[in-house]
């Protein structure tokens, strides 16, 4: 038995209401039906994807992660039948162009540039917390472009008929902790020197970067605490203030009041920024990619920490120029991190 659509919907139901009573209504079935199916399909994949109790149902492990790759899956179904149906009701119409872009501080001020990309097409615009939707959706036809990152050492993964630029090969990852710490005494931390601490998290980013981060912490002889899970920059920043955890953020982030941002010693942690668009993009493709680089270098000048390392590592961003002239703004040591992605995902945001 393979899972098809419905079965997609009807675990995806389940895990947002935390009820298989709730979870039949909005599916419009009965609620022996969505619990047959729910057994059939738990037999098929041999785990449990929700634990029964009298108060309802929670996801097992599984089941959370189950339901998120389900929820990503459905948006993309989603998407091409909204765009199918567009193009079926108005085979005329205007066209679409439809981005996708990992959540990251460029993001903002991206927004104000959108409509000169492809001023004779209509806007789509999706905003992912991870990046690892983005090329699954390019690939299937539901993206014409798509703006995201991947950890420095992910292999990319050949996607027919889609061409792809490297716009950063590698953003160094801070580290974002209370100003207060005594970590935030020096310019840089030791990454072993975190394993003490409790982290905050992304619940919904579902592409390569969680496991990267463990991987490389695993390195250094520990797994990430991680007690905290956010996708709003705002509850992120607030609890890495008051030095409950640390985050890990992008470099273009922008300053926090209260959050001292640090590089790590030997700069472990790293991401590319890549730039994909499919056939009968590249022009709408070519300006965005003109927009990021004038919004990036502005980022880049305005974060000091970052400019530094900027100017000292042309290797990473051979598609970029230096940023001319003196970094603008006032710093916190290592400049804003990947922690804030221009207003999402939890410290990895921007903003």
């Amino acid at each position: 038995m393979d899972l098809g659509p419905h079965h997609l919907r009807m675990i995806e139901a389940i895990a947002a209401t935390g009820s298989i009573s709730k979870a039949a209504a909005r599916l419009g079935l009965t609620q022996p039906a969505v619990s047959t199916m729910l057994r059939r399909v738990e037999g098929h994949l041999g785990v449990q994807l929700f634990v029964r109790s009298p108060e309802g149902v929670t996801p097992t492990p599984v089941g959370a992660e189950v339901a998120t790759r389900a929820r990503a899956a459905l948006a993309g179904i989603d998407d091409l039948n909204a765009a199918l149906a567009h193009r079926i009701s108005e085979p005329a119409a205007i066209p679409l162009l439809r981005i996708g872009v990992q959540a990251c501080p460029a993001l903002t001020l991206l927004g104000d540039h959108l409509g000169s990309l492809s001023p004779e097409s209509r806007l789509h615009l999706r905003v992912d917390p991870g990046g690892g939707r983005i090329p699954a959706l390019l690939g299937s036809g539901t993206l014409d472009i798509g703006l995201f990152q991947e950890p420095v050492d992910h292999p990319p993964r050949p996607r027919d008929g889609l061409e792809r630029l490297v716009l950063v090969e590698c953003e160094p990852a801070l580290v974002g902790m209370s100003s207060s710490s005594p970590l935030a005494a020096g310019p840089t931390v030791d990454l072993a020197d975190l394993a003490d601490h409790d982290w905050i998290d992304d619940p919904l980013d579902d592409g390569p970067w969680p496991a990267y981060l463990r991987g490389v912490c695993a390195e250094a002889g520990f797994r990430p605490r991680v007690r905290y899970w956010a996708t709003d920059w705002q509850i992120s920043a607030s609890l890495i203030r008051s030095g409950r955890a640390v985050g890990i953020y992008q470099p273009t982030a922008a300053p926090r009041a209260g959050v001292a941002f640090r590089r790590i010693t030997g700069d472990p942690l790293g991401q590319r920024v890549v730039l994909m668009w499919r056939p009968g993009a590249e022009r709408a493709a070519e300006r965005l990619r003109g927009v990021f680089d004038e919004v990036y270098l502005d980022l880049v000048r305005a974060q000091p920490a970052y400019g530094d390392w900027w100017d000292g590592h042309p290797e990473a961003h051979p598609a970029l120029p230096v940023p001319a002239g003196p970094a603008a703004g006032a710093g916190t040591g290592a400049g804003a991190g990947p922690g804030e992605r221009g207003g999402s995902r939890n410290p990895r945001e921007g903003g």
